[in-house]
């Protein structure tokens, strides 16, 4: 049986090297949840909110207009205010809140360590605040090791009193 060592060695770098972006994404993960922890009893103390803001309390009072294809394009990560339907998973800096997402965060947070390239996040843009309809911990993941934009998917809603 023939053995290719170069091969070998290869793929055990490559194993070691997974291992040693998961390592580094969990290390990133525990600071971010514990950043959010923080920083959620911290607003506690002080009354401020650092949740996230809801899409469907926006539509309470309003009606939507339109709503339209806004194309792809690439967004400040300070503009995403907002979720449709995860605001108690992370704050309103996308920290994580919830242990249960650990190990999606990871993997995402790894496979950018890779440098593998991630599909665009999908974003609901209102005025100028963008909410997340899809993506939550890619954004979080990019927050955390310090983007300024992500490229996403947005739909336009406007809407009106």
């Amino acid at each position: 049986m023939f053995y290719d060592a170069g091969a070998i060695k290869k793929g055990f770098n490559q194993l070691g090297s997974d291992a040693l972006e998961r390592k580094q994404a969990m290390s990133q993960y525990e600071r971010a949840l514990g950043r959010g922890r923080r920083q959620q009893l911290q607003a506690k103390f002080t009354g401020r909110s650092r949740q996230l803001l809801a899409l469907a309390d926006l539509h309470n009072g309003q009606h939507i207009n339109e709503q339209r294809y806004g194309g792809v394009r690439t967004v400040s990560l300070h503009q995403i205010r907002g979720s449709e339907n995860r605001v108690k998973e992370f704050d309103i800096d996308f920290n994580p809140l919830a242990e249960h997402i650990e190990q999606r965060w990871i993997g995402i947070a790894a496979a950018h360590l890779t440098g593998k390239h991630l599909p665009p996040v999908e974003l609901i843009q209102v005025g100028e605040t963008y909410f997340v309809r899809d993506g939550h911990h890619r954004i979080s993941v990019a927050r955390a090791y310090g983007q300024c934009e992500i490229d996403a998917i947005v739909t336009v809603m406007q809407a009106s009193e």
